[in-house]
């Protein structure tokens, strides 16, 4: 009797430890990385990849063009053009090809690339790539995409960028976006006659924050409601340029906004700009007369945003990059024309 008592309690509390080992094991890890284990892979638009210190990491083969990195966990994924005429993606600096029939046989240039759980997006004009899937984007007959056009978020997609109105007879760029290729342009204040969307951060698979402009001015669109955002110089002073600025990428970090892409200073340069929350500041390292920067791409991780800035010398007909995070300098890559980065 005592040793049938003993049984049974030693297979109980065998039984506790062992759920208590498992539910200490499917505790949740924190997947973000302190800063010095971090790797920045910088991308140029012909297929080399760079990290944090300058070093070459990768040179994508048969790659024609690069426009766009994601990473997921300790992955990287490149969409681009690749030279031999097949669709798909770098994988880790491998090509993947997607085995998908196209009724007619056209050009392919991937715009955006997007990835959940094991399905791959690419944003192949005028359809959505979604792993051996073709799903066409709704009337995008006259659609012109941003250069980092598509996002997803717990498998909902979204694709940006601006076209014509139906009903404009004047020709102005609207702006549009698709969510699960369903199209619709976005609000624009009474009077307004122009806007583009260039710039896309999605969470929590109903949520949106976009950035472009409206009517030569920076603008953002949270959850499709427009805000225009102020500018350092004053319209009154500047010279020459279409726009005063423009925001080309846009994340979210602890709450805040961040939207970076350049004004327009009062010789019509180019500035490259950085909106916390709709408060403008520069990050040109050099400004001058032969001088024209702007910000490539924006990206948070963990409670850091990183940004990639380009500058042009047009007097030496150089270009350079800078890679910051939160406001600071981290690196310089002189001499290359990059196309994105992120963070693994």
């Amino acid at each position: 009797m005592y040793m049938r008592f003993f049984n049974r309690n030693s297979l109980l509390v065998l039984s506790a430890l062992l759920l208590f080992a498992s539910c200490e094991h499917d505790e949740p890890v924190d997947p973000i990385k302190p800063v010095g284990e971090r790797t920045v892979l910088v991308l140029t638009s012909e297929g080399h990849i760079y990290d944090q210190t300058g070093k070459l990491v990768v040179e994508l083969p048969n790659c024609t063009y690069a426009s766009e990195i994601i990473a997921d966990g300790d992955d990287y994924f490149v969409a681009g053009v690749q030279s031999k005429d097949r669709v798909g993606y770098w994988k880790n600096g491998k090509w993947n090809t997607l085995h998908v029939d196209f009724i007619d046989d056209v050009d392919h240039w991937t715009y955006g690339i997007g990835k959940w759980d094991y399905y791959i997006f690419l944003l192949d004009p005028p359809n959505v790539l979604k792993n051996s899937g073709i799903f066409p984007l709704e009337n995008c007959h006259d659609f012109i995409p941003a250069d980092h056009a598509l996002r997803v978020s717990e498998g909902k997609c979204y694709v940006i960028g601006y076209a014509f109105g139906d009903d404009d007879p004047d020709g102005h760029y609207l702006p549009v976006l698709f969510t699960n290729y369903k199209k619709e342009y976005l609000p624009m204040p009474e009077g307004a006659r122009t806007g583009e969307c260039q710039a896309l951060y999605v969470y929590d698979r109903n949520h949106t924050v976009i950035g472009g402009l409206i009517d030569r001015m920076p603008a953002v669109w949270i959850d499709k409601q427009y805000q225009i955002y102020d500018i350092s110089y004053p319209r009154d002073t500047v010279e020459g340029g279409f726009f005063y600025g423009r925001i080309e990428t846009i994340t979210m970090c602890n709450g805040h906004i961040y939207a970076a892409g350049f004004e327009i200073d009062q010789e019509g340069n180019l500035v490259a700009t950085l909106w916390t929350d709709g408060i403008p500041a520069h990050y040109a390292t050099k400004e001058g007369d032969n001088i024209t920067s702007q910000a490539i791409e924006i990206y948070s991780y963990g409670n850091d945003v990183y940004m990639l800035t380009s500058e042009y010398h047009s007097d030496t007909n150089q270009y350079a990059n800078y890679l910051w995070m939160n406001g600071q300098l981290m690196m310089t890559y002189p001499d290359i024309e990059a196309s994105g980065f992120t963070v693994l």
